[in-house]
This record gives structure tokens, C-alpha cells and sequence, in this order.
């Protein structure tokens, strides 16, 4: 299948904390080495994230917003911009009501997870688990 990272949204995640979220994601793009473009709309209405990788080193766009979400996925094929899809995924995964998973590996997560600031996050594996 390749290199994906996948999660769900359990309950909307409130406009205060998505906008923390989207400023993480414009922090940890400035510190990437990663050649990436970040997309933010602030409105509560239309609030969103998407995060690209640029020429040769993007394959799909990460998408997020704050609504609830039982699958959702972005494969990022080992590109430079995964890092940074994976340390936003890391940054809102200490929510309670986010949850993200990954093809990869812990070796795979280790500079998007150290890019976050946080220790790695609750993970699933379990896709019966994701049901409950």
C-alpha cells in the first residue's frame, strides 16, 4: 500500500485548540528542513489545515480539519514533507479525541515525532479498537 498515516476525530475538536494546532503546524514547518507550503483557514466556520510538499517532493495533500472524522488518511511516500505531516499528527494526537496511526515504523516517526516537541502519542493498531 505504501507509506500512509491515518486517523480518526472522535468529537469536533474546538476552534481554540485547532487554531493552536494550526499554529504548531506553521512552527514546525519553519523549522523543517522540509520544503513544504502551509494552508490555514482561522475562520470557525471553515477551519482547516493542509499541508503540501512542493515540485517532486509532495505526493498527496494532508487535509485536516476539526470535525469529526472516523478514517482519515494521507500517504506521503517517505517524501521530505512527511516529517512534518507526522509531527502535526504527533502535536494533535495528545488529544483525547484524536487518534493517528502509520504504516511506518518508530524509526520511520523519529523526526516528525522529535519535530512536535512531544513524546510519541497514543497510537492504534488495533482497527477493531477504533470501533469502541
Amino acid at each position: 500500500m505504501g507509506y500512509t498515516h491515518y486517523w480518526q476525530i472522535k468529537k469536533e475538536i474546538d476552534t481554540k485548540s485547532f487554531k493552536m494546532i494550526q499554529a504548531k503546524a506553521s512552527e514546525i514547518a519553519f523549522i523543517s528542513e522540509a520544503s513544504v507550503t502551509i494552508t490555514t483557514n482561522t475562520h470557525p466556520l471553515h477551519l482547516m489545515l493542509v499541508i503540501e510538499g512542493i515540485g517532486s517532493d509532495s505526493h498527496e495533500t494532508f487535509y485536516l480539519t476539526p470535525k469529526d472524522n472516523k478514517f482519515g488518511f494521507c500517504k506521503t511516500n517517505h517524501k521530505p514533507y512527511d516529517e512534518v505531516v507526522v509531527a502535526v499528527l504527533n502535536y494533535t494526537g495528545h488529544l483525547k479525541t484524536f487518534s493517528w496511526w502509520s504504516d511506518g515504523d518508530n524509526f520511520d516517526l523519529e523526526k516528525g515525532v522529535t519535530l512536535s516537541g512531544l513524546p510519541l502519542s497514543r497510537r492504534y493498531y488495533d482497527h477493531e479498537e477504533m470501533k469502541a
